[in-house]
C-alpha cells in the first residue's frame, strides 16, 4: 500500500496538508470539547461544517493579515528574545 500511494502523496503541498490538517484537528477538537461539557450542538454533527468554516475564514483572514503586514514592513522578520 506504501508503495501504491507514496508517488501521488509526494506531489501533495506540504504546508497545504499540514494546514487541512490542522483545521481538522481545530474543527474536531471544539466539536468535542463541546460534547464533554455538556453543549448540545444545534443541528448535531451537521455544525462541524459551520465549525470549519469558520476556523477556515478565521485562518486565511489571519495570513492575510500577516502577509499585508509583512509586506508594509511593520512587522520586523526576526524578533529578539530576551531584551
Amino acid at each position: 500500500m506504501g508503495v501504491a500511494v507514496h508517488r501521488p502523496l509526494a506531489r501533495v503541498p506540504e504546508n497545504g496538508l499540514k494546514f487541512a490538517v490542522g483545521l481538522m484537528l481545530v474543527t474536531f477538537g471544539t466539536f468535542w470539547a463541546g460534547e464533554g461539557i455538556g453543549i448540545d450542538w444545534p443541528g448535531g454533527d451537521a455544525v462541524l461544517f459551520v465549525l470549519l468554516a469558520a476556523y477556515v475564514a478565521a485562518s486565511l483572514a489571519g495570513v492575510w493579515a500577516v502577509r499585508a503586514m509583512l509586506r508594509s514592513r511593520r512587522v520586523p522578520l526576526a524578533v529578539s528574545l530576551g531584551d
